[in-house]
């Protein structure tokens, strides 16, 4: 399956991340000026009416990418928007964590930034997803 089998299924099901996210867009473009393009996998709206960035990664060589991405769409997003840090959260959805987990738990202890991360078992069936 690749991450955009994943970003659709996922789509479709929000609720096994949180109860109450609501879908915005998928590869949504969100221009900046002061970092390159910007394509958000996911962009969804929680219970709180916060902006909700989803980054999905299918492997550890593309998950090292992760929080550098999740830190510029989060810029762009804040740009674009007009809001603020707390307006904003993040959550980073990956099949391996092999190579980010000891980055990711040292980005949230250093940021002041809302971010989740969930391990995403693509060997269970689609289209009920074990998230942790």
């Amino acid at each position: 399956m690749i991450e955009s089998d994943i970003r659709d299924l996922l789509v479709d099901q929000l609720d096994c991340l949180e109860a109450g996210l609501q879908y915005l867009d998928k590869e949504k473009y969100i221009p900046s000026r002061i970092a390159t393009r910007s394509f958000i996998d996911i962009l969804a709206r929680d219970s709180a009416d916060h902006l909700v960035v989803i980054e999905l990664k299918r492997s550890d060589s593309s998950a090292r990418e992760a929080i550098h991405e999740v830190l510029k769409y989060v810029e762009a997003v804040k740009s674009h928007h007009a809001v603020r840090d707390d307006e904003i959260r993040t959550m980073i959805v990956s099949t391996e964590w092999t190579e980010l987990l000891l980055p990711f738990s040292r980005f949230c202890s250093d940021t002041a930034l809302d971010i989740k991360g969930f391990l995403l078992d693509t060997e269970v069936v689609p289209l009920f997803w074990t998230v942790r």
